[in-house]
Order: structure tokens, then sequence, then C-alpha cells
């Protein structure tokens, strides 16, 4: 049996392209010190906080969520790429509170058993 440890990727030697492909894969996998460290090497790089935003997380986000549809992923598994993206939320909240960008709505997330309207009438009273 070889001793095989397996290399530590730096995020750094990435281009764009495949650093944001690698934050997709960290947010699949709920690794939320990656994401924060993916989201402030883009900053870094000059991107804007809301394209980081939308092409790293919600790019993210979108994958999981499908998966999540077609039953690949679970609510354990969602949620620990909620709390990846949230680290990375915490970095951009306040670059975007300063350029005045204005909140586009909620999420909601709704069994699959469950209408939303049922849900929301629930949770409203």
């Amino acid at each position: 049996m070889t001793d095989e440890t397996e290399e530590e990727l730096d995020l750094n030697d990435l281009d764009d392209t495949e650093l944001v492909e690698q934050m997709h894969d960290d947010l699949y996998d709920g690794l939320r010190d990656e994401v924060v460290e993916g989201t402030e090497i883009l900053l870094a790089r000059g991107w804007t906080a809301d394209k980081v935003l939308n092409v790293a997380l919600v790019g993210g986000m979108q994958i999981v969520g499908v998966d999540f549809r077609d039953g690949i992923l679970f609510v354990p598994e969602v949620l620990l790429a909620a709390s990846a993206m949230k680290g990375g939320m915490g970095i951009l909240r306040p670059l975007l509170a300063e350029t005045g960008a204005k909140p586009i709505g909620k999420m909601v997330l709704v069994p699959s058993k469950v209408t939303y309207t049922t849900s929301v009438k629930t949770w409203l009273g």
C-alpha cells in the first residue's frame, strides 16, 4: 500500500473560469472556508461584488438546486451549501450595501409534497 497525500489546491493559481468552477464545486460540497477564499480572490482580481454574487455564488447554488430537485441531493447537503454561500455573502453584503444594491426578493424553500400557497398560509397565519 502506498501512502499518497493529496496535494493542496491553491485557488490563487486558477484562472477566473477555473476558480468559478472550483467555487461551484466547493459550494456543492459545503466547503465554507474555500468559498470565502474564492470570493476574496475574485474581489482582489477586480470583480464587482454583484458579479461574484451572480456568477460564482448564485451559479453554484443553481447546480445545487437542480440536483436537489432531481433527488440527487437532500436537505442536509443543501443546508451545507447554503452555509458555504452565507460565508461568501458575509464578505459581499457590505460591498453590495455600499453600492446601494437593493434586494430583489426572498427565497422560500417548500417541500415538494406541499404547495406554495398552503405553506405561505401556514407560515403567515
